[in-house]
């Protein structure tokens, strides 16, 4: 009788603790951008949230194999995962502005690098 009266205590609480729990549609989607080093052959994909914050280039693939000594340089950016409305634009003033969309899903950064240390990305899906 007492392992009945713990099974319901157990339940009672799994139960509470679900309904507790965010939604998944909470997060927002992310989109997998990856980041190409034509000189060097390093290639690095992060995921990137779809929330509309602005983030720095350096920070998200700063200790990935794209960085070197310190910055980040690459010659292209492709997004490899994402929703069919997800917007992702890099930027650096005053020579980069371009945008990955699921109809654009390759950009060119820089001929034959960019050095993004000071670049910036920000994704947004409009779902």
């Amino acid at each position: 009788m007492q392992f009945t009266g713990i099974s319901a205590i157990a339940i009672a609480l799994l139960s509470s603790t679900g309904l507790a729990a965010p939604a998944y549609e909470a997060w927002p989607p992310a989109a997998t951008i990856q980041i190409s080093n034509d000189q060097s052959g390093a290639h690095a994909n992060v995921a990137v949230p779809a929330d509309g914050v602005t983030r720095s280039v350096q920070e998200l693939w700063g200790n990935t194999p794209v960085n070197f000594e310190g910055k980040v340089f690459g010659s292209s950016a492709q997004l490899v995962a994402f929703e069919q409305t997800t917007v992702c634009t890099f930027s650096e003033e005053p020579n980069l502005h371009t945008s990955l969309t699921a109809g654009r899903t390759w950009i060119q950064l820089g001929k034959p690098v960019a050095d993004l240390c000071w670049a910036t990305v920000v994704c947004q899906s409009y779902a």
